[in-house]
């Protein structure tokens, strides 16, 4: 019997939060320096690179040293392999990050390669086209649910806190030997319950909601879609999302106006002086 005893649901879930909000503070640190010396346009385009990045820093200076990181040392908790007798290989650990960092966008890019490809193959009927697109479409609209999928998983039985974690078989354990303090169990069950109900609502929810985007693709492959310049924000060049208007009277999105006053006092159009109480959410705007 081995001295070590597995960890529980509370410290992993401890440790996790507490590794989320380091890499959240890298990420700010990382976006700060990137504004000062790309400017805002880069930032905000690049937004979930930047975040990417953060997250591989992270765990490159912990796990890939063959360190804890600073949520599992808070919480006195040790990454093992499959037997729970040794710490991950290289390989093993490596693997486990690139899916862990890229793999809901590698999972979402090759669907969408998929969909081009049989969009543009002229072997396929356009009946079948129509029914691979749609089942491919809703299995893009699931990927973003995989993770709560595996959180249900968690909840329950208290092993792997993420699916990448799970594919590759690393667990934890207590680093004291002979820990294990006693802590009821129950309350995880019930949110795995709770859990599981409302992401079976999302699927069922995701399943019947699959956009027709093929039939537009072949009747006009070569019209663009048509796009109001005026509805562009000025900081990140996309559509607005939750549009929102300035003291001064300029339109931006919620989040792109917010994000550059935390560094910038004035508006990025007019450069009048602003703060974030004088930016208002536009509601019903089109």
């Amino acid at each position: 019997m081995s001295a070590f005893n597995p960890s529980g649901p509370a410290e992993i879930l401890r440790a996790e939060q507490k590794d989320e909000e380091l890499y959240e503070r890298i990420n700010q640190q990382l976006c700060g320096f990137l504004l000062k010396l790309k400017g805002h346009v880069f930032v905000n385009v690049n937004k979930q690179n930047i975040f990417c990045t953060s997250q591989l820093l992270y765990y490159a200076l912990t796990t890939l040293s063959k360190l804890q990181t600073l949520g599992e040392e808070y919480t006195k908790i040790v990454q093992v392999g499959k037997t729970g007798k040794h710490i991950p290989g290289l390989m093993q650990s490596t693997g486990m990050i690139l899916a862990h960092v890229f793999g809901d966008r590698l999972i979402i890019l090759a669907l969408d390669h998929l969909i081009f490809y049989i969009q543009h193959n002229k072997s396929i009927t356009s009946q079948a086209k129509d029914q691979i697109i749609r089942f491919t479409m809703t299995i893009k609209s699931l990927v973003p649910l995989l993770k709560s999928f595996n959180r249900v998983l968690f909840y329950w039985d208290g092993s792997f806190y993420t699916w990448a974690k799970r594919l590759f078989f690393i667990k934890y354990i207590y680093a004291i030997p002979w820990y294990h303090p006693k802590r009821p169990l129950h309350v995880f069950k019930i949110l795995s319950v709770l859990t599981g109900i409302h992401l079976s609502v999302l699927t069922i929810m995701a399943a019947f909601k699959t956009p027709n985007v093929q039939k537009n693709t072949d009747e006009n492959p070569s019209q663009p879609i048509p796009m109001n310049s005026g509805n562009k924000c000025s900081l990140c060049l996309e559509p607005r999302r939750n549009t929102s208007l300035s003291f001064c009277g300029h339109l931006f999105c919620w989040y792109c106006i917010h994000e550059w006053l935390q560094t910038n006092n004035f508006c990025p159009i007019c450069r009048k002086a602003l703060n974030p109480r004088m930016v208002v959410p536009l509601q019903n705007f089109t």
